[in-house]
């Protein structure tokens, strides 16, 4: 299961995370310390997180940032 994980791209993974957690785009948002809007533009691939976004988002999983992102991550669909 883990492998499959870590072959998604980065933005189907927050996904993956935030349902998984129960929580809609906006719980998530605050959690990861953005708006609603903001999240959504990342979930969809459009937006790549900076650095201290990344950081926000991989402890409101309670994550590593390499859980979820990696270096050939920030190519955006």
């Amino acid at each position: 299961m883990e492998k499959l994980f870590n072959d998604l791209p980065w933005y189907t993974k927050i996904h993956v995370l935030r349902v998984i957690k129960g929580w809609n785009q906006t719980e998530a948002a605050s959690k990861c310390l953005t708006n609603q809007k903001g999240y959504w533009l990342w979930e969809n691939g459009r937006n790549y997180p900076r650095l201290l976004s990344r950081k926000s988002i991989a402890k409101a999983y309670g994550l590593e940032i390499e859980d979820i992102f990696s270096n050939c991550d920030c190519v955006v669909a």
